[in-house]
């Protein structure tokens, strides 16, 4: 699959993104073609990254899932999507096991049958957040090219 990783942060670059960048390997690893960017916790950034890169298949947003009034990624992307799977990030919380995992936003989207992932930036979460998706994306993709 063709996978867009973006990590949403006023403090991360592209140097200092190891969430990301954990995601990105882990994902090429897997033979997917992934690519990563890095954007500002800013609603028209945010969108932007969805809508320059229409091609791919699924994007994970990572950061700006909690409570910090900064924090923006879920809200933004809620705006433009058809529809949202929260199951997705009641498996992630439930799996975590970790108490502040409760107040992260995590959750799916979809939009024109593309798979939108919000997740937390903790570098702690990647390989919980690969191994979730990983067993999910698949199915979705087909659930939703079969419409």
């Amino acid at each position: 699959m063709k996978i867009l990783i973006v990590t949403v942060s006023s403090s991360r670059t592209e140097e200092t993104d190891s969430s990301g960048e954990n995601l990105r390997v882990a994902f090429a690893n897997e033979g997917h073609e992934v690519d990563k960017v890095v954007c500002k916790d800013d609603e028209g950034q945010i969108i932007e990254m969805y809508s320059s890169n229409r091609d791919r298949d699924v994007f994970i947003y990572v950061g700006g899932t909690g409570p910090s009034r900064k924090d923006v990624t879920v809200q933004s992307l809620r705006n433009i999507s058809e529809k949202e799977m929260v199951g997705f990030g009641e498996l992630l919380r439930s799996e975590s096991r970790e108490r502040f995992a409760y107040l992260s936003n995590s959750t799916l989207f979809i939009k024109d049958k593309k798979q939108i992932y919000c997740v937390p930036g903790s570098p702690d979460a990647s390989t919980l957040v690969h191994s979730i998706i990983t067993s999910l994306m698949g199915h979705v993709y087909h659930e939703l090219q079969k419409e």
